[in-house]
């Protein structure tokens, strides 16, 4: 398996409450739960889909958005021996690190994590250095940790299973996975003692917060022991869903905002909790041909959309199910973590 945090050579983070938007904005066709299975999965229509939530974001928002775009950044690029990423994604990267933020500065708190993660995803999955602008963001990523090693998390996004717990966790990971050894020096390896610090004090919210934590153990020493990493492991198999996979409503029970919902044996799965949990097995050290994750990939496999995503409601209640976006980079990236997408 590739030693990358984003199983790139790769939660992952998701904000259901940022900023309403029509009905059918930023996909095309719009995502609906009538669409049709594809009868097979297709890396190239995953790479369409992917390309096409962008590009239509970006055409109304230059930013990156959790729900909408962040993951893009982490899936697409390994599909470029599919199909080519289009440069639009990584122009407004630079553009936000070099222009809008010494000009206008920070939009949201957690904005330098998100970008940093795209970046540092995109230098590991080329295999090159850390790019001037990469380093850019984390230094500015660094600037905004508080000093008990935490991120505040973003205000006016209340319908959110990523908060400021899993939010500094994506910190953590950009620090530890970023090229050119990033985390020794002076800067990162303060931020990474305030981390697992932070960790120490702080338990998770949630079982998907668990499974953040695993991944990210997998990186920084100290965040979990090996006691805590098997308990972690042993809650995520028993929540696997009865069709194979895992359901994004019982990864959140016990998350802010989300106290309605209670852990049911029989929600089916869906691709972001089912994507994101096999990534989080593998990373713990899951082999690609594990019977317990097998289920889960072939559910992901059936399950593609004519459109080429996979089709995920929005849990905040809009009508343009922009989980959706998120949903198909979790299944590409966990699809090619366990040898479904074929090499070059």
């Amino acid at each position: 398996m590739k030693p990358l945090f984003f199983s790139l050579g790769l939660l992952a983070f998701l904000v259901q409450g940022a900023g309403a938007q029509t009905a059918q904005s930023y996909q095309d066709p719009p995502a609906t739960a009538d669409e049709p299975m594809a009868a097979a999965f297709s890396a190239r229509a995953a790479a369409l889909s992917l390309d096409r939530g962008m590009d239509l974001w970006q055409q109304e928002n230059r930013c990156i958005q959790c729900h909408a775009n962040m993951h893009y950044g982490l899936a697409r690029p390994l599909l470029n021996h599919v199909l080519p990423q289009p440069t639009a994604y990584d122009d407004l990267l630079r553009e936000l690190v070099e222009q809008r933020w010494p000009e206008k500065g920070l939009r949201y708190p957690m904005e330098p994590v998100v970008v940093s993660m795209a970046l540092v995803a995109e230098d590991n999955a080329h295999g090159r250095k850390l790019r001037s602008v990469t380093r850019k963001a984390l230094v500015t990523m660094l600037g905004t940790q508080r000093r008990d090693g935490g991120w505040t998390w973003n205000p006016g996004a209340p319908k959110a299973f990523i908060r400021e717990y899993e939010g500094t966790l994506l910190a953590a990971l950009n620090v530890a996975c970023a090229p050119d050894d990033f985390r020794n020096t002076a800067g990162a390896r303060v931020a990474l003692e305030r981390i697992r610090a932070y960790f120490t004090q702080h338990p998770a919210p949630s079982a998907h917060g668990e499974a953040m934590l695993l991944w990210a153990s997998t990186h920084i020493e100290g965040l979990a022991d090996d006691q805590q990493r098997s308990a972690i492991i042993q809650k995520l198999l028993a929540l696997r869903s009865p069709d194979g996979g895992w359901a994004i409503g019982n990864l959140i029970v016990g998350t802010q905002t989300f106290e309605h919902l209670q852990t049911d044996s029989k929600r089916l799965s869906d691709a972001y909790a089912t994507g994101f949990v096999i990534h989080a097995l593998r990373r713990s050290g899951f082999a690609a041909d594990d019977a317990r994750l097998r289920p889960g990939v072939q559910w992901l496999k059936t399950h593609q959309r004519t459109s080429g995503r996979w089709f995920v409601p929005s849990l905040s209640g809009r009508r343009n199910h922009l989980l959706s976006n998120s949903a198909t980079a979790w299944a590409v990236i966990a699809l090619e973590s366990c040898g479904e997408i074929p090499k070059p």
